[in-house]
């Protein structure tokens, strides 16, 4: 679970180089049976991001975790793809498998950048909101394969709260 949980922030930070300021955090529909998850967020400490936050519940595998950041401006679509080369050349996101890519329209100065991955026994998706003049916000919900079906459904919900 180590390597997954910092799939988002590889991603987007090898895409965003980091400033001092934070992007605002996004809102979202976290279920109401999930607790925020500290120790989640503290894996996050290494990246140098503003703004973390993760949810889950342990107990069934399922999980959470979104971020926000502010960059150096680049094209939404750019930046995407930077993010998904980022995730194929990490040697220790070895064996993921990607799939399910939504990029954002060439030249757009908003875009999402969406795609689901999978893992030995975990399986999530992500949904990124990208900006030309470098704010990103991304959420990451994943699960493992004590209740994927529950967890399946309370990440499409969480997911189609992200605005």
């Amino acid at each position: 679970m180590a390597q997954l949980r910092l799939i988002v922030a590889l991603a987007l930070v090898a895409a965003c180089r980091q400033t001092a300021e934070a992007a605002p955090a996004t809102t979202l529909a976290v279920p109401a049976t999930w607790h925020a998850l500290p120790r989640l967020v503290d894996a996050f400490a290494a990246t140098s991001l503003d703004h973390v936050e993760a949810w889950g519940e342990p107990a069934m595998g399922c999980y959470a975790v979104s971020l926000a950041l502010l960059g150096e401006g680049a094209a939404p679509d750019v930046v995407g793809q930077q993010a998904l080369d980022a995730i194929a050349a990490e040697p220790g996101l070895a064996g993921i498998a990607v799939s399910d890519v939504v990029k954002p329209a060439a030249g757009a100065d908003r875009g999402t950048l969406a795609f689901a991955f999978a893992r030995g026994a975990y399986r999530g998706r992500v949904r990124a909101a990208l900006a030309a003049d470098g704010q990103a916000t991304a959420v990451a919900c994943y699960w493992n394969d004590r209740e994927p079906a529950a967890c399946e459904a309370a990440c499409t919900q969480l997911l189609g709260s992200a605005k």
